[in-house]
């Protein structure tokens, strides 16, 4: 590759893009040498004195591309670097395009990088397959086109797996796509330690029992959580506003029409880091302290270089003690990088605060954190409140309580709820889907078990959150709310999550203790170790030492309410687990819902 001191440019495809944008950015890229980069699809002109890197899928239509650049002589050199695995026959068509004109002797070289997934966490990664949930349960699909979209989750989980250099013991509930894609991955994983001379794993000679645990589940195992009203401050990002790879569009007002603003959630993002996974009220707290902590640092430094403002720099006075000045330049920067970072938080904060107030998210969050003790009565009045104006919110309130109640609820009182939703303008395919999801399987019962409770109780952040309202009022005075924050937050700062294990969450802790309590699914899932030969397999004895890491991965769409739940559960431990989460796709609710009615209409 070339060194990171010579100017280059970056040529990807919009697999690509997505990948190197979920943990790179414009500066990290100039930090590289890496001056232009521009999608393969766009015409682009020469730049014959340059090396180039590309970043692609291996598929026939990006070799051809690659061909016609390399024909035109674009650049000087080239560094073709393919997702995964590019297949024999592609890498011969790149050959036959390329051979004749005699170009093959400026590609210099071609990598397998193995990186066909985007991290939008540090333990959280995405195959970023859309519309995963339908491809895997459509009834009309064909057998081929759930085959393909097992084959691509099991070359992108191997891709995961050769990044981080394990390989685990695998697990997996019997029947349905975790079964289908464990079997693949396992087949392999094995076929991968046993015959390549290549080896990507740093641990395939060992039989180390520290061996992590990958967890493959299905989607259907818990609808709930990813139709759920949350609570915190990523996942509520996710639901009210445009988040997609860590980049967020927040519709702000300014002079009296609509703009939409776009921030970038950076690795380095100290306020992110803190609180993406804190219950709102919290954060707002510690949007207003860490203001507040900004301006008494700000004035310090003001004080030290003789200026009024930060933002007057100009006006420095250098006659001053030399060391004051060295101090309050070398302050700047940090102060600066800190207050953009609030200002961002702040204005993010300012438009969920208008999205829950126009949707009584608040509201709905509270009926939700209670569902099994609604009444009848309570659900018919949240679907015909006229203030509650968005029909999928209505919807996704009375999927959860279908799903929650044990009971099976009888034919006229389901009439009389269909009727109240289709007159709230509810579209009804996605409960015609879920009808038929219950109907095979009560995925109740496991979210039925009594919740234990961790950590703080509400009451510990009520004392603290008294004059809050005020506070941020005068922050974001001008930001278009007024009184509307300091109002809704006292409306809303009562409703704290209660700190419970999701059914997910239980099923990792199952098999991660398997000598804890409930074992009955550490013993009920299949079980894939692929460092041994398949008839060593099934005679080898399961280990039952506690594993400290997992790999949990969703056939069918992840989300951040089940991320947070289970870090939350790794880091109460004693000894601190590690949990990687990974999903076929990161889906917000409004997405699934969407899906839940493609597939609704095709029963």
């Amino acid at each position: 590759m070339p060194s990171d001191a010579e100017w280059k440019v970056l040529v990807f495809d919009n697999f690509g893009r997505d990948v190197i944008s979920s943990v790179l950015r414009v500066n990290d890229l100039r930090e590289n040498g890496v001056t232009v980069h521009m999608l393969l699809k766009n015409e682009r002109q020469p730049i014959p004195d340059v090396p180039a890197i590309y970043f692609v899928e291996p598929t026939s239509e990006n070799i051809r591309r690659i061909s016609e650049d390399l024909s035109n002589h674009l650049y000087d050199s080239y560094y073709i670097n393919f997702s995964s695995v590019i297949p024999r026959p592609l890498m011969e068509e790149l050959a036959a395009s390329t051979i004749p004109s005699g170009t093959s002797t400026q590609i210099q070289q071609v990598y397998d990088q193995y990186l066909n997934f985007t991290c939008s966490e540090p333990n959280m990664f995405s195959l970023n397959d859309r519309h995963s949930y339908v491809a895997l349960n459509d009834p009309t699909a064909p057998e081929t086109a759930i085959e393909a979209s097992i084959d691509k989750a099991a070359s992108a989980l191997f891709s995961v797996l050769a990044t981080m250099g394990v390989i685990p013991i695998i697990r997996c509930p019997r029947r349905g796509a975790a079964e289908m894609l464990a079997k693949k991955l396992d087949g392999r994983l094995r076929d991968h330690v046993m015959n390549s001379r290549n080896n990507l794993f740093s641990d395939s000679n060992t039989m180390n029992y520290q061996r992590p645990v990958l967890v493959i589940l299905d989607r259907n195992m818990d609808l709930v959580p990813v139709l759920s009203h949350s609570w915190t401050y990523q996942a509520l990002v996710h639901d009210v506003m445009d988040m997609r790879l860590n980049e967020i569009v927040v519709q702000t007002e300014e002079n009296g029409r609509q703009v939409k603003k776009k921030y970038d959630i950076e690795a380095k993002d100290f306020f992110w880091n803190k609180n993406a996974s804190a219950p709102f009220p919290q954060v707002a707290e510690e949007i207003d302290s860490e203001l507040t902590k900004y301006k008494k640092d700000a004035a310090v430094v003001s004080q030290m270089s003789g200026v009024n403002n930060l933002d007057d720099v100009s006006q420095l006075d250098f006659s001053s003690g030399a060391k004051h000045l060295k101090t309050a330049i070398t302050a700047l920067p940090e102060l600066t990088a800190r207050k953009a970072t609030l200002d961002m938080h702040m204005n993010i904060a300012t438009g969920l605060l208008q999205g829950i107030k126009d949707r009584q998210l608040d509201t709905l969050f509270q009926m939700e954190e209670s569902i099994t003790k609604q009444t009848k009565a309570n659900i018919l009045e949240a679907i015909n409140d006229p203030e509650k104006k968005v029909p999928e919110d209505k919807m996704r309130l009375f999927l959860i309580y279908y799903l929650s109640v044990q009971e099976d609820i009888p034919n006229d009182v389901m009439t009389e709820y269909e009727d109240a939703l289709v007159k709230a303008g509810c579209e009804m395919a996605p409960l015609r889907y879920v009808k038929g999801i219950r109907a095979f399987s009560r995925m109740t019962n496991m979210a039925q078990q009594p919740q234990q409770s961790f950590g703080r109780t509400p009451d510990y952040l009520l004392n603290r959150l008294g004059n809050i309202g005020n506070k941020l009022s005068d922050h974001i005075g001008s930001g278009g709310l007024g009184g509307g924050f300091e109002n809704l937050l006292s409306g809303v700062k009562n409703f704290l999550p209660s700190k419970k294990d999701l059914p997910m969450t239980r099923i990792i802790e199952s098999i991660m203790e398997p000598g804890g309590g409930a074992n009955e699914t550490n013993e009920d899932f299949l079980y894939f170790d692929p460092k041994v030969s398949r008839a060593s397999n099934a005679k080898m004895p399961r280990t039952r030492t506690p594993f400290q890491e997992a790999i949990v991965f969703v056939v069918g769409g992840g989300n951040y309410v089940e991320y947070q739940n289970l870090n939350e559960y790794a880091q109460r431990q004693t000894i601190k687990k590690k949990i990687t989460y990974g999903s076929t796709e990161v889906l917000n609710p409004k997405e699934f819902l969407q899906q839940l009615a493609t597939l609704g209409k095709n029963q």
